[in-house]
């Protein structure tokens, strides 16, 4: 008998004592809450906070070797082009904003560029016809993004880049491992 009480009690000890222990309710981030890819990445600005090389691109130029890290080494990526922003939109159209550094001054600050759309289950954005991505399009027009992950903040994910060597005579094959931020 006595030891079914002291049971009884410390059962009912135990019960206040986790109940006591569990966190507060704490209200949802809104910004976080089973949102879809889509919902997150939709009407914001997203800006390139890096691209690099995977695996770096090596340019063998006579005795010098020049080693290609991030995309803003390449030839040809103005530092104009990196504050700009990206706004992928709900009609599936994107919208360029060309930042505090234009490239050309008469250049109208807002423009659309391009479309995009999701592939794969959300895993993919392919782009079409945009100016931005054109770089490294490589003059097909299309850019498939690959292995997207976006969160409330962050977007990341990789693309195939092709590097046209003046010293060899096929192109590089790399990858570009991209992270915008809103």
């Amino acid at each position: 008998m006595k030891l079914s009480k002291l049971f009884l009690f410390l059962a009912i000890v135990g019960t206040l004592f986790i109940n006591a222990c569990k966190d507060d309710e704490k209200t949802p981030d809104p910004n976080s809450t089973n949102k879809t890819k889509s919902q997150l990445l939709i009407g914001s600005n997203w800006k390139l906070k890096s691209a690099t090389f995977n695996p770096p691109i090596v340019v063998q130029f006579g005795t010098a070797t020049i080693t290609l890290n991030n995309l803003s080494e390449i030839p040809g990526v103005d530092s104009c082009q990196l504050d700009n922003l990206l706004m992928f939109n709900a009609d599936s159209t994107i919208t360029l904003d060309n930042g505090k550094k234009k490239c050309v001054m008469s250049d109208p600050q807002i423009v659309k560029d391009g479309n995009w759309r999701f592939l794969n289950t959300e895993t993919q954005i392919e782009i079409t016809n945009s100016e931005y991505f054109k770089l490294i399009s490589q003059g097909t027009n299309k850019v498939i993004l690959d292995q997207v992950t976006i969160t409330a903040t962050e977007m990341k994910g990789q693309t195939d880049y092709e590097f046209n060597d003046p010293t060899k005579p096929d192109p590089v094959t790399t990858k570009i491992n991209f992270t915008f931020t809103k």
